[in-house]
């Protein structure tokens, strides 16, 4: 008697996970790799991509910002550590020791970033500096006030990851976010990517997209700038696929 409900046991916990694990594959990670994006977006070329032309991932995610093109660029043009923060979970960040610290401003001092600046994810310091050159990005493509591209260091992956502005009716913008490159051929690290990597990315990248949007606009609203005042986000915030482009 006890094996027959130790046996329904062990066959009704695999069930369960059959069907978590289908959830996850068939509904949960098609929604968030693509996160607030149009179907057009997701398709249509962004600049950067020709950088990995022949990538074999990408993940775009997007939101509506109620500001033109020009109030948002300040905010990404000085995104990085020791800057402008990434606008995300700095709590979790700093966990790892990295030191963010998210502005609440405009910072004209990282306001003219160029192609071949190093965006660093980390301070110079992080690990006893032994990484030092490779906790971060360079700027391989710059648009002011339409795009710019990171691109990390060769030798930790081969990808991009793209801000795009993309200006839509009535004085709106989509901020497009968009990783795109090449896995390295190794079940251990798709395994931990499927699982892990993807889903930080999507919590982070996220976050960070209501960040500056929330930022922008309370900046508009006169509530947010050099002042420093923190609003909280919206119903609407949070749910940006709702948003019509």
């Amino acid at each position: 008697m006890k094996e027959n409900k130790t046996g329904a046991k062990v066959v009704g916990a695999g069930m369960a996970g059959a069907a978590a694990l289908s959830a996850y594959l068939f509904v949960i990670r098609p929604w968030h790799l693509r996160w607030g994006a149009t179907d057009e977006e997701t398709r249509m070329t962004l600049p950067g991509d020709e950088v990995t032309g022949d990538a074999d991932y990408q993940v775009t995610h997007a939101v509506t910002v109620n500001a033109p093109a020009d109030a948002i660029w300040p905010w990404l043009a000085q995104v990085g550590q020791g800057r402008g923060g990434f606008y995300s979970y700095s709590w979790l960040e700093n966990l790892f020791g990295l030191r963010i610290r998210n502005a609440d401003r405009v910072m004209p001092e990282f306001q003219h970033p160029e192609v071949g600046d190093f965006i660093r994810a980390a301070p110079p310091d992080w690990l006893g500096g032994r990484y030092a050159e490779y906790a971060g990005w360079h700027v391989v493509v710059l648009e002011p006030e339409r795009a710019m591209v990171l691109r990390p260091h060769p030798d930790v992956e081969d990808n991009t990851w793209a801000f795009v502005l993309k200006p839509v009716d009535g004085g709106k913008t989509r901020l497009i976010a968009r990783a795109r490159g090449k896995r390295k051929p190794s079940l251990s690290a798709s395994l931990f990517n499927f699982f892990v990597g993807e889903p930080a990315h999507f919590i982070m990248e996220r976050k960070m997209l209501l960040g500056i949007k929330r930022r922008v606009e309370g900046e508009r609203a006169g509530s947010l700038g050099w002042g420093g005042n923190r609003l909280p986000l919206s119903l609407k915030d949070a749910n940006p696929s709702r948003d019509k482009s």
